[in-house]
């Protein structure tokens, strides 16, 4: 029985020692000030529920929701409405967006240009294949 736990609490701490590096490749989140230019290097999570952008060019952008005037992809997932454009308040924006994952809960957008788009909803006015 003590060797039984003993090998059972080795296998735990190597499992969670394990873990440790898995729980630190997580997105950068970031709080950016609007009018500039953003490109990162790692996955980039909105820390504000809603995005606001002139362009963005990632390999994956992901919402709950998708507004855009354009959105140039390989592949994109989730109900697809097409709309008469998007509005932008470009005092609000962050310009435009450089980043390999890009997620917020709500994006707004002029143009996407990514491989996979992944979103519940995307309302878009032009959708176009890469």
């Amino acid at each position: 029985m003590w060797v039984r736990t003993t090998v059972l609490a080795t296998a735990l701490a190597a499992l969670g020692a394990l873990a440790i590096p898995a729980g630190q490749a997580t997105a950068q989140v970031v709080q950016v000030d609007t009018g500039t230019q953003l490109t990162a290097t790692s996955p980039v999570t909105i820390g504000s529920p809603t995005l606001q952008a002139d362009q963005i060019t990632a390999q994956q952008v992901r919402a709950h929701a998708i507004y855009a005037n354009r959105i140039d992809a390989d592949r994109v997932h989730g109900v697809i409405y097409q709309t008469g454009g998007v509005t932008m308040n470009r005092a609000g924006s962050l310009g435009n967006i450089n980043a390999p994952q890009v997620n917020a809960s709500v994006i707004y957008a002029d143009e996407i240009r990514a491989n996979d788009v992944i979103a519940d909803a995307v309302y878009v006015r032009t959708l176009s294949p890469r």
